[in-house]
């Protein structure tokens, strides 16, 4: 924890020797990863982080091309794009502005409806784009990302397969933000 020494107008304040996120808001944040996106030819951003560089996991290959359509505002979305969204997907301006809220976005890839598989794909997103960027693998059970190797990035987490599967808690880390 850090610590503080107060006199009459200010406040000294010691940083841990670990730069680890807090779970309760200190005077001295933690610093935010070095992360940088980059575009690439065909419109998709790839994210390198010196996440791989200071810890032996690697970077999951899926969440390195970020769908750019997803991630832009609203109101930036040509009218196509919009009627994708609205008619397929049920999105409206506020679901899609507000990443999380619209109730397609619980289900994998492989248990949508073929109509909104038609706006997912008209949007760009294929099953790994919309698995890892929309649905983030909550719509999998646990032998499924074992299965595509993903369960490694959940379990350094704190995810297991009985929380995972059965929802017996969530992990610690679960609710936690930069």
């Amino acid at each position: 924890e850090p610590t503080s020494a107060s006199s009459n107008t200010s406040t000294q304040v010691t940083k841990r020797s670990s730069e680890k996120p807090t779970t309760t808001p200190t005077l001295q944040p933690s610093e935010k990863p070095n992360v940088m996106l980059t575009q690439t030819q065909n419109g998709t951003y790839f994210l390198s982080s010196l996440l791989s560089e200071t810890n032996d996991l690697p970077l999951n290959p899926h969440a390195e091309n970020i769908p750019p359509k997803r991630f832009m505002e609203w109101d930036m979305l040509s009218d196509i794009d919009q009627s994708y969204a609205v008619d397929k997907l049920e999105y409206s301006q506020n679901t899609w502005n507000n990443p999380g809220s619209n109730l397609v976005e619980e289900w994998s890839f492989h248990d949508l409806y073929d109509s909104e598989v038609e706006g997912a794909l008209g949007l760009g997103l294929d099953s790994e784009a919309w698995d890892c960027h929309i649905n983030h693998y909550y719509g999998y059970w646990w032998s499924e990302l074992v299965e595509k190797g993903i369960d490694r990035y959940y379990s350094v987490l704190g995810w297991d397969e009985d929380k995972w599967d059965n929802g017996s808690s969530p992990a610690e880390t679960e609710g936690m933000e930069w």
